[in-house]
């Protein structure tokens, strides 16, 4: 009888332990938008045709409405933007300063659409190097695989 009542009590504490365990992007689920993400980007002027390369998607610890994008527009990993989320959609607010070598990039505007599923976003967004030259930016982020 002690035995068949350890036994009992092992498997209901392994139980709720496995049960109390975080999901972590799901499917539909605002938060999967947090990771890495694959970038296919299509540049009018500044960059070459095609330009492929990763990006990773925070969220602000302050607003569960706020995301940050490492390495946005392929500037690198010390270069953040901000991206205000509503429903299926990302606005990058405009004015936002990105260093690259020499050069200031401003996000003039741009808009994300999330697919319903959560595993890609396809982007439009304008880009001024500085130069006064505004590239028209179209670009697909679609989820890496964990």
């Amino acid at each position: 009888m002690t035995r068949n009542l350890l036994y009992s009590i092992a498997t209901v504490l392994l139980l709720l332990v496995a049960s109390c365990e975080e999901i972590r992007n799901e499917p539909n689920d605002i938060s999967s938008l947090e990771g890495e993400w694959k970038v296919e980007e299509n540049s009018e002027y500044l960059k070459t045709a095609e330009d492929t390369y990763n990006v990773y998607i925070t969220f602000s610890t302050e607003d569960s409405t706020t995301i940050y994008i490492s390495n946005f527009y392929h500037l690198g990993y010390d270069n953040e933007i901000t991206g205000n989320v509503e429903d299926n959609r990302i606005e990058l607010p405009s004015g936002q300063e990105m260093d690259m070598l020499q050069s200031v990039y401003v996000v003039l505007s741009g808009v994300g659409n999330i697919a319903t599923d959560y595993q890609s976003i396809n982007w439009e967004y304008e880009i001024d190097d500085g130069s006064g030259l505004v590239d028209h930016v179209t670009a697909t982020y679609t989820r890496v695989s964990k």
